[in-house]
């Protein structure tokens, strides 16, 4: 095609001007496809998953959904306007509900850039995907922009994995910075960030304020940010600086009775529509009185959880019983209203009659349950899926729709589209059997891990009211009582899925007379292709629960007596490890959990073994993990281990003196397990160079000799891919060409664990 095709009445004078078209070709995934997979869209304002998230019923909250609109839209040519709006507030008032109704109307104007709405549940809690989401999202409404973004991340895909102020400046800034060169300038609009306290750290939650309060400070980005979020000390520190200056604007939003009016107005539409869906409004003069709504307002005292959730309650509890169980609402409330000093008082009465409600033969189910969801909020991405949650605790379908039948007030399962599986799979053979490419694992793991669907907490306050035993006394989960029967139930279920499989070289496989992998499921699917997937996947989660790695041993170590720790010498680790290879697969992954750090690692697998390398030496604690050490070695977990004399008293003599010659250095080598049960565990750290090392492997000789040869190179990524290009020309007996090589190494990155490593 020639450069002026088609053109009439051109007059051009003079210059050379040169086609060259250049030709960008893309192979594999596009930038904008891997900005996706590392976003979160069901935190944005209009997710399908966030159909039900709270809003504003109309007439309530309407100046400060004025205010903070005007402000979004106001146009700045004075300087007067603020570029950040801060409402702050304590749990209940209703900071979500105003969050969401003021992006909704900035959406449909066209004056909402992005959204993020932070939550406990899921990914939501993830800050590791903040920036790459807000990215994702302007790029669904700036073309030019997201032109930009695709190019940049098809040549860098690991600029999604980089660390938070990287991702911003490469993923926003420098793409803006670009158009602006180019003399596309981007209009001012807002980007809100909600419920910033349920990002899953603390640590992470400051720097996203310095993130943006440094973006503001160099006019880096056009937009105006709106955060909502608790009045937490280290968020009010963060914001202790800024909020002094013109830059930002706090405001406030209290618990008052001064919401009165509007929590009527809400009742009352509310009730309303409960009789609606029951073809009563006829009703509706009569039920529910006036003296019965002011005692409800009353209990509220200015917090909207409240009457959300006795309207829940009433409406889903009983459809034909809905009087009675609005009565049992109001027996326990004061005629007065509240005489507590808590604020919380009522709204923690409501979330024990709703528990008291729930049938005693499945209360004890129901603890489990909400025990493991509710113990760690710091782990990263943690999904909440019922597959997961039910079979690694033993809960049965009907069991679980009894305990959401009774808790829908506060609780919500969410489902996923039916699975649709690939033609070529045979449901009848196990997952294990496929030969699947560990490029597509991934993806195909979360498909198959939500197969029942997932659920969430429809209010943080609940999920608060359940980790505190001075707000939910015998309910409360996170209680000395609740962790000892956790660990118990973890221990039951390890040793029962433990016990279904046997050894086969470096494989699990069914043991003989097993003739299915349902068998051993509380909830099963029905086909050996997706059972044998929930089946490994929860013996993985539960072993891994109970390993030195995960946060939930740390809390087992302090409230669990020895004699039960002890236990945990039984454990079958070798079955664990392999079976976590035979999840995964041979690669290269970004570790969940690493010595109870959050994503904290880069994990290489190979046949029988996996390495870890910390990312983050900062997060690394000496002291807390020798401490750890000592009391696994203690209560009998870990024994010293010698390749000569296994780990016996001269190997834990020999390894005492070794560590004592080091200086700055630090190692440890020990058996995990008894027999042929057992892992070799080493783990090794440097002060002075900054580095935290470990391995679990079930051939130390062949392991340790890879470590020793590669344990300052394999963590480089650009080696890894060096490597796999090497491994490529071997296998197909041809050079790789660099372009070739260009695109291969386009195609892997640490999430993808597509390097395959040999130990050589």
């Amino acid at each position: 095609m020639s450069m002026f095709n088609e053109a009439q009445g051109v007059a051009i004078n003079g210059g050379k001007f040169i086609n060259n078209p250049t030709t960008y070709n893309q192979s594999g995934p596009t930038g904008i496809d891997i900005l996706y997979e590392a976003s979160t869209p069901e935190a944005s304002v209009d997710a399908k998953e966030r159909s039900y998230a709270p809003s504003c019923y109309a007439g309530t909250r309407e100046q400060y959904i004025v205010d903070i609109t005007n402000w979004a839209t106001a146009k700045n040519e004075d300087g007067a306007i603020p570029p950040l709006y801060w409402m702050k507030g304590p749990a209940a008032v209703g900071k979500s509900a105003i969050a969401q109704t003021c992006a909704e109307h900035l959406k449909i104007s066209g004056n909402l850039a992005a959204a993020f709405f932070f939550s406990v549940n899921g990914r939501r809690k993830d800050h590791t995907r903040f920036f790459p989401t807000l990215a994702y999202q302007l790029s669904t409404i700036l073309p030019d922009y997201r032109e930009i973004l695709n190019r940049k991340i098809f040549v860098d895909r690991t600029l999604v994995k980089k660390t938070m102020p990287s991702q911003f400046r490469s993923l926003i800034v420098e793409p803006l910075q670009e158009l602006r060169e180019l003399g596309k300038d981007v209009r001012r609009r807002a980007i809100f960030v909600d419920g910033l306290d349920e990002c899953q750290s603390t640590s992470a939650q400051m720097e996203i304020i310095e993130i943006i309060a440094s973006s503001i400070r160099a006019g880096s980005t056009p937009f105006r940010w709106a955060v909502f979020s608790r009045e937490e000390s280290h968020i009010i520190s963060a914001f202790a600086s800024f909020t002094e200056s013109s830059l930002c604007h706090s405001v406030l939003l209290s618990i008052s009775r001064r919401a009165d009016g509007e929590i009527e107005l809400y009742l009352r539409g509310g009730f309303e529509n409960i009789l609606r869906r029951r073809n009563l409004l006829h009703l509706s003069s009569s039920w529910p009185t006036g003296e019965q709504i002011q005692r409800l307002v009353n209990a509220a005292a200015g917090l909207f959880a409240h009457p959300a959730t006795v309207l829940r309650f009433v409406d889903r509890h009983s459809y034909s019983g809905f009087e009675g169980t609005l009565e049992a609402v109001l027996n326990p409330i004061a005629q007065h209203g509240p005489q507590s000093s808590s604020a919380y008082a009522e709204l923690d009465a409501l979330y024990t009659l709703i528990l008291q409600r729930v049938p005693s033969n499945i209360l004890s189910s129901m603890q489990l349950f909400f025990s493991q969801m509710v113990h760690d909020d710091s782990v990263v991405g943690t999904q909440w899926f019922l597959a997961g949650l039910c079979n690694g605790v033993g809960i049965s379908e009907g069991t679980l729709r009894g305990i959401y039948h009774h808790l829908q007030a506060v609780i919500d399962c969410r489902e996923y589209p039916p699975l649709t599986l690939d033609g070529t799979i045979n449901l009848e053979r196990s997952y294990f059997d496929h030969d699947l490419p560990s490029a597509s694992k991934s993806s195909l793991n979360r498909t198959l891990s939500r197969v029942h669907g997932a659920i969430v907490f429809r209010h943080k306050s609940f999920y608060d009211f359940l980790r505190d035993p001075t707000r939910s006394s015998s309910f409360c989960v996170s209680t000395p009582a609740t962790h000892q029967n956790l660990f118990d139930c973890f221990m039951r279920q390890h040793h029962h899925y433990a016990s279904s499989y046997v050894v086969q070289g470096t494989k699990l496989v069914l043991k003989p007379g097993m003739a299915s992998s349902s068998s051993s499921l509380s909830w099963p699917r029905g086909s050996e292709y997706v059972d044998s997937y929930l089946k490994m996947f929860a013996f993985f989660s539960i072993s891994l629960s109970l390993s030195h790695d995960s946060p939930w041993l740390r809390t087992f170590l302090e409230v669990v007596p020895s004699r039960s720790l002890q236990k945990l010498a039984e454990l079958d680790y070798r079955k664990c490890l392999l079976g976590y290879i035979m999840l995964n697969g041979i690669g290269v992954f970004s570790k969940s959990c690493l010595i109870g750090l959050s994503k904290a690692g880069i994990s290489i697998i190979n046949e029988g073994s996996e390495l870890i390398q910390l990312k983050d030496y900062n997060k690394f604690d000496p002291e807390i993990f020798l401490a750890m050490v000592e009391r696994l070695e203690r209560v009998g977990i870990i024994r010293s281990y010698h390749p000569q004399f296994g780990s016996s008293r001269v190997a834990s003599i020999l390894h005492a003196v070794s560590r004592q010659r080091l200086s700055g250095k630090n190692f440890g080598l020990y058996k995990l397990g008894h027999g042929d049960r057992s892992v070799i565990w080493y783990w090794e750290f440097d002060t002075e160079k900054r580095y935290f090392h470990e391995f679990r492997t079930v051939n130390y000789e062949e392991t340790m000799a890879f470590y020793k040869a590669e344990k300052f190179t394999m963590w480089d990524f650009d080696e890894l891919q060096h490597r796999r290009a090497v491994k490529d020309k071997h296998r197909d007996g041809r050079e790789v060409t660099e372009q070739q090589k260009g695109r291969s190494d386009d195609k892997d990155g640490l999430d993808d664990s597509v390097i395959p490593l040999a130990m050589v």
